[in-house]
Parts: C-alpha cells; sequence; structure tokens
C-alpha cells in the first residue's frame, strides 16, 4: 500500500507538464491523504490492522455494485440535456442560459457558490445574485460554471475527516473542470463541455468513495481511518464509479472509456487525449492544492 499520508509535507511538487504516469498517481495519493494529514494516526498492531481489513472489505463489496446503491449515485440531473445544448450553442447568450438557471433555486444557489469559491472567484467583493453573476462572468464564464453548478454533489459540512475530504475532493474537481475546458478552448476542439463534464463526473466519483468509506467505518466505531486505505481506495475505485454514474446518465461510449482509462489497472496506457488530458489536469491542480498546503503550513509554523 503506498504511504501516502507521509507524503503531504514539504516534498517538491513537479510541473505535471513533467511528470511520468508513476509520478502522476503519487501526487494524486498524496491529495487524497491531505484530509487526513492532522488526523490521529490508526494503531500499527495486527488487531486495528485486521479491523481495517474488514473496513476494506465492506467498502469493495459496495463500490463493486455501486449501480445496485442510488444513495452513493447521483441521479441525472432533468436540466442537464437542456443545458448541454446550450452551454454548446454559440448563439446562446446568457439570458438564455440565466433563464434556464432560474427554473431551478438550488441550481442558481450552486453557481453563486462555485462563482465565490477559490476556482473561479475573479474580485474581492462576493457574488449574491444571479444576475450579478452574468454580468461579471460574461457568457464564456456562464457556461463553464454552469456544469459545475448543476452536479454539485451534496456535502456534509460536519467537521468531520470525511467531510472535509469530500469537500477537498470537490475543490480539486472544480480546478480541474475549470483546466479541462480552458485547454480544450485553447487548443480550438469542439469538445470543452465535454472536458469538463468528464472532470466533474470523476470528481463525483470520488466523493461517492468517500461516501461509502464514511459509512464503512461509521459500522465499527473506534477504528480510525486509515489514510493509505482511503487513498488507495480512491486511486482504484473512483473511476469505475465515474464510469457508472456516466453509464447510468446514459452518456456516450467515449466518456465512459475515458473514466475507465483513469484507473490504476491501466494509469500506465497512453490512452485517447480527452482521457490523458483529464489525468494530466487532475495531478496538475492536485500538485497546485499540495502546494498552497505547503505554504498555509510553512506560514502558520513561523
Amino acid at each position: 500500500m503506498a504511504s501516502a499520508a507521509t507524503e503531504t509535507g514539504h516534498a517538491a511538487v513537479v510541473p505535471a507538464a513533467e511528470l511520468a504516469p508513476e509520478q502522476e498517481a503519487a501526487l494524486l495519493l498524496r491529495l487524497y491523504a491531505l484530509a487526513f494529514a492532522d488526523a490521529p494516526a490508526p494503531e500499527p498492531s495486527a488487531a486495528p490492522r485486521a479491523a481495517q481489513a474488514e473496513v476494506a472489505a465492506a467498502a469493495v463489496a459496495v463500490l463493486a455494485r455501486i449501480d445496485a446503491h442510488p444513495r452513493y449515485t447521483p441521479r441525472r440531473p432533468q436540466l442537464l440535456p437542456q443545458l448541454t445544448r446550450a452551454i454548446n450553442d454559440p448563439d446562446a447568450g446568457v439570458q438564455a442560459i440565466a433563464a434556464i438557471l432560474g427554473q431551478d433555486p438550488a441550481l442558481a444557489g450552486n453557481l453563486l457558490r462555485i462563482a465565490n469559491s477559490s476556482a473561479y472567484r475573479r474580485q474581492a467583493e462576493p457574488v449574491e445574485n444571479l444576475e450579478r453573476a452574468v454580468a461579471l462572468l460574461g457568457t464564456e464564464g456562464l457556461r463553464q460554471l454552469v456544469l459545475a453548478a448543476l452536479l454539485q454533489p451534496v456535502i456534509a459540512d460536519d467537521g468531520s475527516a470525511f467531510g472535509r475530504c469530500a469537500a477537498l475532493l470537490w475543490e480539486h474537481t472544480l480546478l480541474s473542470a475549470k483546466a479541462m475546458a480552458r485547454d480544450a478552448e485553447d487548443a480550438a476542439r469542439a469538445d470543452a463541455s465535454a472536458a469538463q463534464l468528464l472532470a466533474l463526473l470523476y470528481g463525483l466519483g470520488a466523493v461517492a468513495v468517500v461516501q461509502v468509506l464514511r459509512d464503512a467505518y461509521a459500522r465499527h466505531p473506534g477504528v480510525l481511518p486509515d489514510p493509505d486505505l482511503v487513498a488507495d481506495m480512491l486511486a482504484t475505485w473512483s473511476a469505475p464509479c465515474a464510469k457508472a454514474i456516466s453509464a447510468d446518465w446514459g452518456l456516450s461510449s467515449r466518456m465512459q472509456r475515458a473514466l475507465e482509462e483513469q484507473g490504476d489497472a491501466v494509469a500506465l496506457q497512453p490512452g485517447d487525449a480527452l482521457a490523458r488530458a483529464l489525468r494530466r489536469q487532475r495531478a496538475l491542480a492536485a500538485g497546485d492544492r499540495l502546494a498552497l498546503y505547503e505554504r498555509q503550513r510553512d506560514a502558520e509554523a513561523r
């Protein structure tokens, strides 16, 4: 098992453009363990190891049949087809997109939260209403936020390590999705929204893994979460869970294949351009988040 918990310190974060696939995987493992950096470490004795194995087995039993556990997999949003058509239509302006958003107050609220997140915020003052968001973001900015707002998962803000982990992973997802869309636009490709959707789906898969692990540990009171186990489970099961969600939503075979190629079993394969772009942008976003963590820790130590 990779020792991710011990790697969240001051190890240099190499630019993702220079990373081999094995280094990308190691960087992502460090990110997965970050939420547990300040949590008590589990005991290394045989009894706790056996308990950790029981937790892992229980989680795997659910993850292997994640499609049979709808509480962990979000349903396809009803507005997804309508919004996807709008953001892919070059003639659709901000008013048309805003009108669709206005059909769902929760969706509009999600968009405002994301507009004020570290991934997207552009000004010191918070964006407090949809009209202001439309004015500030413009058509292209709004296009980027729409899918992220639509797919925003419900994350329990309970102060637990699992709550922090899910929030951290979704923050990482937003950064990855933004970079995927930007890269596609810079390359003048027609799949900017598909690239962004791919990153968001992977993030939904990762959040599902965290929720399954949270419940598995809850059924074993007294067993502390093992950051290495959590990191390995995320590395192994996020892609299959994301693929299951994409299949349930009836998305294209290319999207499903690109998600499948994020899994560790094929991590060293070149994959198609969309799959490789996602893996690279996930590693780049992980490096950025880890570097921020190290700067914050240095500042606190002074």
